[in-house]
C-alpha cells in the first residue's frame, strides 16, 4: 500500500507545473507573434510611441508579457518547492496563487520601469521605436553596467538566494495568506536583483529580438539552476565589460 501510495502521481504539482508553463508558453506566443508584425514592416521608420494612446498601452503590455514571459521559467523550481511545503496546509492553493502573483507583480513593476526608459530613450531619440535598440555608445555603456554588476557582492547575494529555494524558504516564508504574498514579494525582489542588470541587455540587443530573449533567458535559468558557481559570475562579467569596451571603441 505505501509502495502504491508513493508510486502515485502528484496531480496537483504537474497542474501546478503545467499552469505555470502555460502561461509562460502565452507569453512566447504573444512576443513571437509581435516579433512577426515588425519584421513585416522591414525597414520602415516609426514615429515615436504615443504615450496617451492605445499605442502607450500597447507597448507596456509588450514589456509585461516579455518579463513574464522571460521569468516564470526560472521562478518554476522554487514555486514547486513553495507548493510542496504547502502540502498539508488546507489553504495551499490560495497561497500558492498569492506567492505566484506578488513574484509576478515584482516584474511587473521592472516593465513599468523599462517602458519609462524606453519614453526617455524615443523623446531623447536614442532608441528607435521599431526595433528598441541603443546606439553603440550607450550600448556599450549599457554592457559595462551589466558586467560590473555580474561581478558585484549584490549580485552574488541576490543569486545564492535563488540557487538555494529550501534555504529561502527557510529562512523568509511566512505563515498565513498575507505571509504567502509577502513570501512571493520577497522571492521576487531577490530575482530582480539578481537579474536585472541582464535585462537591460536587452536594449543593447533589440528588445524586439527573439534570439536576444532566448539567450538571455537560458542565461538566467543557468545562473539560477546549474552549480555554475562564483568563477561563472567573473568569466561573463569579465565577457560583457569585454563586450561593452568593443561597442564603446567601434562607435
Amino acid at each position: 500500500m505505501a509502495s502504491s501510495a508513493a508510486s502515485r502521481p502528484d496531480w496537483g504539482a504537474l497542474v501546478a507545473a503545467a499552469s505555470v508553463l502555460l502561461l509562460s508558453a502565452l507569453a512566447w506566443y504573444w512576443q513571437v507573434r509581435q516579433a512577426e508584425l515588425v519584421a513585416a514592416m522591414g525597414d520602415m521608420r516609426m514615429p515615436p510611441t504615443r504615450w496617451l494612446s492605445r499605442e502607450g498601452l500597447l507597448a507596456l503590455l509588450m514589456w509585461l508579457v516579455m518579463m513574464q514571459a522571460m521569468m516564470l521559467p526560472a521562478a518554476l523550481p522554487m514555486i514547486m518547492l513553495y507548493r510542496r511545503c504547502l502540502q498539508r496546509d488546507r489553504r495551499r492553493v490560495a497561497k500558492l496563487w498569492l506567492f505566484c502573483a506578488a513574484y509576478g507583480l515584482m516584474w511587473c513593476g521592472f516593465a513599468l520601469l523599462l517602458t519609462g526608459l524606453q519614453a526617455l530613450g524615443e523623446r531623447a531619440g536614442v532608441l528607435e521605436p521599431m526595433n528598441l535598440r541603443l546606439p553603440p555608445t550607450l550600448g556599450g555603456l549599457m554592457l559595462l553596467v551589466a558586467g560590473l554588476y555580474q561581478l558585484s557582492r549584490a549580485k552574488a547575494a541576490c543569486l545564492e538566494h535563488c540557487q538555494s529555494p529550501l534555504q529561502f524558504l527557510q529562512h523568509h516564508a511566512r505563515p498565513g495568506l498575507s505571509g504567502a504574498w509577502l513570501t512571493g514579494l520577497h522571492h521576487g525582489l531577490y530575482c530582480l536583483g539578481c537579474c536585472w542588470a541582464l535585462m537591460l541587455i536587452l536594449l543593447v540587443l533589440g528588445a524586439m529580438s527573439l534570439w536576444g530573449m532566448a539567450l538571455l533567458s537560458l542565461l538566467v535559468l543557468a545562473e539560477k539552476l546549474l552549480p555554475l558557481g562564483a568563477g561563472w559570475r567573473r568569466v561573463s562579467g569579465a565577457l560583457l565589460i569585454g563586450s561593452g569596451v568593443w561597442l564603446l571603441v567601434q562607435a
